[in-house]
C-alpha cells in the first residue's frame, strides 16, 4: 500500500490534471490472516472441491476466509494435494473421516448415488442430515455444492455427470475447451440456448433446481464492481463509446504456463484467448451487453468480431544463435544471457528468493515438504534435478508431448498459442420497442482487448472506459474519473482487495456460497438467487465463451465474423437448440 501511495499525487486535492503522466502500478494483493476454525452459522452450505491443484487451493482458501461455507471434502488423484488441502481446510487437526477425501470424483458420484438410494429407503436419513456437525459427523459427509477446479478439458464430463444430482455447481474458467462442449454442458444443465432475446439481468436461468456459476473472477473483483457502479448507477461516463483493455500476462509467467506448461498447446488445452483471457472477454460482455431497459428484453449483443495475433516470439526462429541445438536450459551455452532461463526463473527468482510456492511448486509439487525436511540445500538439489530432465531425438513424441518440461528451452517447446493478440468487438445501434409502444436506440460501442506476454507485471490490467460524458481509467488499484463538463479528474478507490485476483476469488466464492445459503436456508428460488448473487446464468456464460471461439475463428481464418450469423450456425442450427421464441 505504501508503494501504491507513493505513485499517487501528493497534493491534498484529489483532482488530477491531464498533464500528469499515468504512473505504472503493480498489482498488490492483501492476504488476510487465516480465520482459524471460525464459527459458521447453523446448517451452513457444505462444499466438495474437485481438483486440488494451485487453483483449487486458492479457491479453498477463499471459501475458508471469505465465506460462511464449509469445505467438507476434497477429490483429487494426488494424495499429497488431498492431504495438504485437507489438513488446512477440511479435517485440519482432526480425524480424516469417511467421505472427506476421494481419489476420484467418480468415487464421490457412485457413493452419492448409493447414499440417495439408501435415503429413499430409510426415512431416518434426513434427520441424520440435520444433526451433522461441521466436521461431517452423522451419516457420512453431505454435500450441497460442488467446486470444479480440474483441467479445462475435463469440465464437460464432470458437469454433465453431476448435473442430474441437482447439486449447485461452480466451475473454474474456462467452461470448456470447445464450443461443442459448452453447448453440451448447457444441455446437461437443462438450459436451452436461444437467440439473443433473453435479458441478462432478469432471466439468468440456471436449470432445474440448481445454481451454476463460472470462475469469471473479474465480475467479482471490488475494483470492477466499482467500475460497474460508476457506469450504471452514477452515470459518470454517459453512454459507453469504447473500452480499451490490456491483459499483461507477464514475460516469465507466459514462459512458465504457456511455453513450457499446461496451457502451451491449443490442441490439448485451448488457445490463450480462452485459457487466459476468457474472463477479459466476459468483462466486456458484462459491461456492454447489459442492462436492458425493459424487463425480459433482449441483451445488446455484438455485431462484429475480429482478432489478430500469432506466436510472435516463443518459436525456434527466434532462438539465440549461441544456444545451438540445446533443448534444455541447464545444458545451454546461452543460458546465462537468457532471461527466460529456467534456472533464473525457478531458482534465482523463485526458490532463492524464499518462494517455495507458485510457480516453483508446479515444477516440483512437493518442494515445501522437501524444504521442511531437508532445508534449502535439498530443495535446490531436487529443483535442479527436475529442471535437468531432457529428451533426445530418440525420445518418442508421445513421451515428449505427454509431460511438462519446465527446464525446456522456450524456443524449442511445442507451444502454438498466441503470445500477443488483439480482439475487436463492435456493437451496432440497436432499436427496441418499449412496453408503452415507444422505441429507444441503444447506441453503438466497441471494445478492444490486447493480451500480451511482454510485460513486467504479472496478470496486471489496464482499462480505459470512454463515454459521451466522461472517462474512467484504471491506474493499478485506483480509478481516475474524468468529468468532461469540468475537465477534471478525481479518484475513486474500491474497498481493500483481499485474496487472489484483486479480491475476485473471495468475491466469487462469497457470491456463490451466499446464493447456495439463500436457496438452502432462506427459501429463495434458484432463479432469484442466481440473479441476485451470481449475476449471470448459463446462457450468459456460454455467450461470453462463444465470443472467444468466434474471435479465434476470425484470427485463424483472417476474417471478420458476423456475430448473429456465427451464433446461429455454430450454436443454434448445428445443435438443434431453440432459435426463436
Amino acid at each position: 500500500m505504501n508503494k501504491l501511495k507513493s505513485l499517487l499525487p501528493t497534493s491534498k486535492s484529489k483532482s488530477l490534471t491531464r498533464k500528469q503522466s499515468t504512473p505504472e502500478f503493480t498489482h498488490t494483493t492483501i492476504v488476510p490472516k487465516p480465520k482459524s476454525k471460525h464459527s459458521r452459522p447453523p446448517n451452513a452450505p457444505r462444499l466438495l472441491l474437485i481438483g486440488g491443484g494451485s487453483r483449487g487451493a486458492a479457491i479453498a482458501q477463499a471459501i475458508d476466509e471469505g465465506t460462511d461455507g464449509i469445505l467438507v471434502s476434497i477429490a483429487d488423484p494426488d494424495p499429497g494435494r488431498r492431504r495438504e488441502i485437507g489438513r488446512r481446510f477440511i479435517w485440519k487437526d482432526g480425524e480424516v473421516k469417511e467421505g472427506m477425501e476421494w481419489a476420484d470424483w467418480r468415487g464421490f458420484l457412485e457413493c452419492e448415488l448409493q447414499r440417495r438410494e439408501g435415503r429413499e429407503a430409510a426415512s431416518s436419513t434426513e434427520a441424520n442430515r440435520e444433526t451433522e456437525d461441521e466436521s461431517g459427523e452423522g451419516s457420512g459427509v453431505t454435500i450441497d455444492a460442488v467446486i470444479i477446479a480440474t483441467p479445462d478439458r475435463t469440465h464437460r464430463e464432470i458437469i454433465t455427470a453431476l448435473a442430474p444430482l441437482g447439486l449447485h455447481i461452480m466451475c473454474e474458467k474456462p467452461l470448456a475447451t470447445s464450443m461443442d462442449d459448452c453447448v453440451a454442458i448447457s444441455r446437461g444443465l437443462a438450459v436451452p440456448l436461444q437467440s439473443a432475446n433473453v435479458d441478462l439481468e432478469g432471466s439468468a436461468t440456471s436449470g432445474p433446481g440448481a445454481l451454476f456459476a463460472i470462475g469469471h473472477v473479474m465480475r467479482y473483483a471490488p475494483i470492477n464492481q466499482l467500475i460497474r457502479q460508476l457506469i450504471f448507477e452514477e452515470g459518470v461516463v454517459g453512454d459507453i463509446v469504447s473500452i480499451e483493455h490490456t491483459e499483461n500476462v507477464g514475460w516469465w509467467h507466459f514462459a512458465h504456463s504457456y511455453a513450457r506448461g499446461n496451457w502451451r498447446n491449443a490442441q490439448t488445452s485451448g488457445p490463450t484467448l480462452l485459457t487466459k483471457s476468457c474472463h477479459d472477454i466476459d468483462f466486456f460482455m458484462w459491461l456492454l451487453c447489459t442492462p436492458s431497459p425493459t424487463p425480459g428484453g433482449k441483451p445488446h449483443t455484438p455485431s462484429i468480431v475480429a482478432s489478430f495475433g500469432s506466436v510472435s516470439h516463443f518459436k525456434r526462429a527466434r532462438k539465440p544463435t549461441a544456444a545451438g541445438n540445446a533443448t534444455n536450459c541447464l545444458s545451454c551455452p546461452a543460458e546465462k544471457d537468457c532471461h527466460f532461463s529456467a534456472k533464473r526463473i525457478y531458482l534465482d527468482k523463485g526458490l532463492k528468493m524464499g518462494l517455495g510456492g507458485w510457480p516453483v511448486n508446479v515444477a516440483v509439487p512437493d518442494i515445501e515438504d522437501i524444504i521442511k525436511e531437508g532445508g534449502m540445500v535439498a530443495a535446490e538439489k531436487e529443483l535442479l534435478r527436475k529442471l535437468e530432465e531432457d529428451y533426445t531425438p530418440e525420445t518418442p513424441a508421445h513421451v515428449i508431448d505427454g509431460k511438462q518440461w519446465y527446464g525446456r528451452c522456450v524456443y524449442e517447446s511445442d507451444n502454438n498459442v498466441c503470445d500477443d493478440q488483439t480482439v475487436h468487438i463492435i456493437w451496432e445501434d440497436d432499436t427496441i420497442t418499449l412496453p408503452d409502444g415507444t422505441s429507444t436506440t441503444r447506441p453503438s460501442k466497441s471494445a478492444t482487448l490486447h493480451m500480451t506476454a511482454f510485460a513486467e507485471g504479472i496478470c496486471t490490467k489496464r482499462t480505459r472506459i470512454l463515454g459521451t460524458k466522461g472517462e474512467i481509467e484504471r491506474r493499478g488499484g485506483v480509478l481516475a474519473v474524468c468529468d468532461f463538463t469540468t475537465g477534471k479528474f478525481y479518484e475513486k478507490r474500491p474497498p481493500l482487495s483481499i485474496g487472489g485476483h484483486g479480491g475476485g476469488d473471495h468475491g466469487l466464492m462469497k457470491a456463490f456460497v451466499s446464493a447456495v445459503d439463500a436457496v438452502k436456508n432462506k427459501g429463495m428460488a434458484v432463479d432469484e438467487a442466481q440473479v441476485q448473487f451470481i449475476g449471470c446464468g448459463v446462457e450468459d456464460i456460454v455467450r461470453s465463451h462463444a465470443v472467444v471461439f468466434a474471435a479465434e475463428e476470425a484470427r485463424v481464418e483472417r476474417k471478420i465474423v458476423d456475430w448473429d450469423e456465427w451464433w446461429r450456425e455454430n450454436v443454434l442450427d448445428s445443435h438443434g437448440d431453440i432459435s426463436e421464441t
